[in-house]
């Protein structure tokens, strides 16, 4: 079978996955770490390398400048959706009716007591309306709707839970944390993912598996400690949360074979 893997620097888990255990697979990889709309050209099924930072990245992998999805068996995009701190980012001005702090600030409001300076509330319906948007619009989707066959979408990994251990760090995680609201926001970024992503033909979104998930919306560090860069070499810096390692990456490599063993029918978004 053969993949092609699109992504920044989120892909390099599944490509540390994919060197240990290879299957019957072969993989090119079109990645840089921060890929953007500047960095790639899309024309029909064909993929080409739009930035010097991009033909760069490309040589060094040995991938080709110009890519014709059509080839593969597959496409894995990995790492270009909405992430948890676009999630958190998109509602850090405001309190989300049916999150804890929401139904919090809502009693308050209907309470007696002296009005307290709050934040303006936002409906749930309007937060997850507001982030599937960002989804259909991500490089992501872009990516699957120029693919003419089988897509999985494999998003950034929630951060790990070595951050708590980080003072000063993430404030607006610390925040999300501090109000219970990590379990909410987890479940409505991936409902945005889903929504997103699930009218795409061909298309399956391939979410964390939840056993690797602390606090609601964090990783287990078990998961994140070490992750390996796209360059190789060393890996990421010892107080990174951001990056999955190679046991989150075969994880995500296992889901993604069993997505792409079944008949064609049912192969989309699970």
């Amino acid at each position: 079978m053969k993949l092609c893997l699109i992504g920044d620097s989120h892909a390099a888990m599944l490509i540390a996955a994919h060197r240990q255990d290879p299957a019957d697979e072969g993989l090119t990889v079109f990645a840089k770490p921060g890929l953007s709309d500047e960095d790639i050209r899309l024309e029909g099924p064909l993929l080409h390398a739009a930035s010097n930072d991009m033909r760069d990245r490309a040589a060094r992998m040995g991938t080709p400048d110009t890519l014709n999805l059509a080839e593969f068996d597959a496409v894995v995009v990995a790492g270009l959706a909405p992430s948890a701190f676009a999630a958190v980012r998109l509602q850090q001005g405001h309190s989300v009716s049916g999150w804890p702090s929401g139904a919090k600030a809502v009693a308050q409001a209907l309470s007696d007591a002296p009005p307290a300076r709050a934040r303006p509330l936002m409906t749930r319906a309007a937060y997850l309306a507001a982030l599937t948007s960002l989804c259909e619009t991500s490089l992501s989707a872009r990516i699957a709707r120029a693919a003419p066959g089988p897509v999985a979408v494999i998003p950034q990994p929630f951060p790990s839970d070595a951050l708590q251990d980080q003072d000063g760090t993430y404030p607006i995680i610390r925040r999300l944390l501090r109000q219970r609201d990590g379990a909410a926001l987890a479940a409505d970024l991936i409902a945005a993912h889903r929504a997103g992503f699930a009218p795409l033909p061909r298309t399956t979104y391939l979410p964390q598996p939840a056993d690797t998930l602390s606090h609601g919306c964090l990783t287990l560090a078990a998961f994140m400690r070490g992750g390996p860069r796209l360059s190789g070499g060393s890996g990421q810096d010892g107080d990174d949360v951001l990056h999955g390692n190679a046991a989150l990456g075969a994880r995500l490599l296992t889901d993604l074979r069993t997505t792409l063993r079944r008949p064609a029918q049912t192969a989309s978004n699970p």
